[in-house]
Protein backbone atom coordinates (compact mmCIF):
# COMPACT_ATOMS: atom_id res chain seq x y z
CA UNK A 1 0.00 0.00 0.00
CA UNK A 2 1.19 3.54 -0.74
CA UNK A 3 1.89 6.33 1.72
CA UNK A 4 -0.42 9.19 2.69
CA UNK A 5 1.04 12.62 3.45
CA UNK A 6 -0.63 15.11 5.79
CA UNK A 7 0.44 18.72 5.18
CA UNK A 8 0.24 20.93 8.26
CA UNK A 9 0.73 24.69 8.36
CA UNK A 10 -0.87 28.07 8.79
CA UNK A 11 -2.53 30.14 6.06
CA UNK A 12 0.17 31.32 3.67
CA UNK A 13 2.80 28.84 4.85
CA UNK A 14 3.03 27.31 1.37
CA UNK A 15 1.04 24.13 1.98
CA UNK A 16 -0.54 23.95 -1.45
CA UNK A 17 2.67 24.86 -3.27
CA UNK A 18 4.53 22.22 -1.27
CA UNK A 19 1.74 19.65 -1.81
CA UNK A 20 1.74 20.24 -5.58
CA UNK A 21 5.51 19.64 -5.76
CA UNK A 22 5.19 16.57 -3.55
CA UNK A 23 2.37 15.25 -5.75
CA UNK A 24 4.64 15.41 -8.79
CA UNK A 25 7.57 13.87 -6.92
CA UNK A 26 5.51 10.99 -5.51
CA UNK A 27 2.98 10.63 -8.37
CA UNK A 28 0.33 11.23 -5.71
CA UNK A 29 -3.27 12.37 -5.74
CA UNK A 30 -3.72 15.61 -3.82
CA UNK A 31 -6.83 16.58 -1.85
CA UNK A 32 -6.94 20.30 -1.09
CA UNK A 33 -9.76 21.54 1.11
CA UNK A 34 -9.76 25.08 -0.33
CA UNK A 35 -9.81 23.85 -3.92
CA UNK A 36 -13.03 21.96 -3.19
CA UNK A 37 -14.72 24.23 -0.64
CA UNK A 38 -14.58 27.41 -2.73
CA UNK A 39 -16.08 26.00 -5.96
CA UNK A 40 -18.70 23.98 -4.11
CA UNK A 41 -19.74 26.43 -1.40
CA UNK A 42 -18.31 29.88 -2.15
CA UNK A 43 -15.73 32.05 -0.49
CA UNK A 44 -16.86 32.82 3.07
CA UNK A 45 -19.62 31.52 5.33
CA UNK A 46 -20.63 31.33 8.98
CA UNK A 47 -18.16 29.24 11.00
CA UNK A 48 -20.66 26.54 12.01
CA UNK A 49 -21.70 25.98 8.39
CA UNK A 50 -18.05 25.98 7.29
CA UNK A 51 -17.21 23.31 9.88
CA UNK A 52 -20.17 21.15 8.77
CA UNK A 53 -19.15 21.36 5.12
CA UNK A 54 -15.51 20.78 6.00
CA UNK A 55 -16.49 17.61 7.87
CA UNK A 56 -18.43 16.32 4.88
CA UNK A 57 -15.49 16.87 2.54
CA UNK A 58 -13.00 15.33 4.94
CA UNK A 59 -15.20 12.23 5.26
CA UNK A 60 -15.40 11.90 1.46
CA UNK A 61 -11.66 12.52 1.05
CA UNK A 62 -10.82 9.84 3.62
CA UNK A 63 -13.04 7.26 1.89
CA UNK A 64 -11.54 8.13 -1.49
CA UNK A 65 -8.01 8.09 -0.10
CA UNK A 66 -8.47 4.55 1.22
CA UNK A 67 -9.55 3.40 -2.23
CA UNK A 68 -6.58 5.13 -3.88
CA UNK A 69 -4.10 3.77 -1.35
CA UNK A 70 -5.44 0.25 -1.95
CA UNK A 71 -4.73 0.85 -5.64
CA UNK A 72 -1.16 1.78 -4.64
CA UNK A 73 -1.64 5.47 -5.39
CA UNK A 74 0.01 7.82 -2.88
CA UNK A 75 -2.29 10.50 -1.43
CA UNK A 76 -1.74 13.98 -0.03
CA UNK A 77 -4.10 15.77 2.34
CA UNK A 78 -3.53 19.53 2.08
CA UNK A 79 -5.82 20.31 5.02
CA UNK A 80 -3.77 22.51 7.36
CA UNK A 81 -4.26 20.47 10.53
CA UNK A 82 -4.21 23.63 12.66
CA UNK A 83 -4.85 22.05 16.02
CA UNK A 84 -3.24 19.23 17.94
CA UNK A 85 -6.66 17.59 18.08
CA UNK A 86 -6.85 17.67 14.25
CA UNK A 87 -3.40 16.10 14.00
CA UNK A 88 -4.10 13.44 16.63
CA UNK A 89 -7.41 12.61 14.92
CA UNK A 90 -5.83 12.12 11.48
CA UNK A 91 -2.97 10.06 12.94
CA UNK A 92 -5.51 7.90 14.82
CA UNK A 93 -7.45 7.42 11.56
CA UNK A 94 -4.23 6.45 9.75
CA UNK A 95 -3.27 4.02 12.52
CA UNK A 96 -6.78 2.49 12.61
CA UNK A 97 -6.48 1.84 8.88
CA UNK A 98 -2.87 0.60 9.11
CA UNK A 99 -1.67 3.36 6.80
CA UNK A 100 1.90 4.38 6.17
CA UNK A 101 1.80 8.14 6.74
CA UNK A 102 3.95 11.21 7.12
CA UNK A 103 2.81 14.39 8.86
CA UNK A 104 4.75 17.33 7.44
CA UNK A 105 4.72 20.72 9.17
CA UNK A 106 5.63 23.84 7.18
CA UNK A 107 7.33 26.04 9.75
CA UNK A 108 6.81 29.63 8.57
CA UNK A 109 6.56 32.69 10.81
CA UNK A 110 3.24 34.48 11.23
CA UNK A 111 4.75 37.62 9.68
CA UNK A 112 5.92 35.74 6.57
CA UNK A 113 2.53 34.06 6.23
CA UNK A 114 0.81 37.47 6.39
CA UNK A 115 3.08 38.85 3.65
CA UNK A 116 2.42 35.84 1.43
CA UNK A 117 -1.34 36.11 1.95
CA UNK A 118 -1.26 39.82 1.14
CA UNK A 119 0.49 39.00 -2.16
CA UNK A 120 -1.86 36.09 -2.85
CA UNK A 121 -4.90 38.31 -2.28
CA UNK A 122 -3.66 40.63 -5.04
CA UNK A 123 -3.26 37.72 -7.46
CA UNK A 124 -6.99 36.88 -7.17
CA UNK A 125 -6.45 33.12 -7.17
CA UNK A 126 -9.96 31.59 -7.40
CA UNK A 127 -8.86 28.53 -5.38
CA UNK A 128 -7.64 30.52 -2.36
CA UNK A 129 -9.65 32.33 0.27
CA UNK A 130 -9.17 36.09 0.46
CA UNK A 131 -7.93 36.95 3.94
CA UNK A 132 -8.01 40.20 5.85
CA UNK A 133 -5.46 41.05 8.56
CA UNK A 134 -8.25 40.62 11.12
CA UNK A 135 -9.02 37.13 9.84
CA UNK A 136 -5.34 36.17 9.95
CA UNK A 137 -5.04 37.39 13.54
CA UNK A 138 -8.15 35.44 14.57
CA UNK A 139 -7.00 32.28 12.79
CA UNK A 140 -3.51 32.58 14.29
CA UNK A 141 -5.13 32.57 17.74
CA UNK A 142 -6.62 29.17 16.81
CA UNK A 143 -3.41 27.72 15.35
CA UNK A 144 -1.43 25.36 17.57
CA UNK A 145 2.19 24.99 16.53
CA UNK A 146 2.98 21.26 16.34
CA UNK A 147 5.35 19.65 18.78
CA UNK A 148 6.46 16.05 18.48
CA UNK A 149 3.48 14.73 16.50
CA UNK A 150 5.06 15.73 13.16
CA UNK A 151 7.39 13.33 11.42
CA UNK A 152 8.97 16.08 9.35
CA UNK A 153 9.37 19.83 9.74
CA UNK A 154 10.03 21.91 6.64
CA UNK A 155 11.06 25.56 6.54
CA UNK A 156 9.08 26.65 3.49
Amino acid sequence: MSKIYFICGFVGSGKTTFAKKLAIEKAAFRFSIDEWMIPLYGEHMERGLFNKRLGILQHLFKASALQMLNLNTPVIFDFGFWTKADRVSIIDWADENSLDYELIYLDVSFEDCCQRVKKRNLEQDPTSYKMTPEMLNLFWSWFEVPDNECTKVVDS
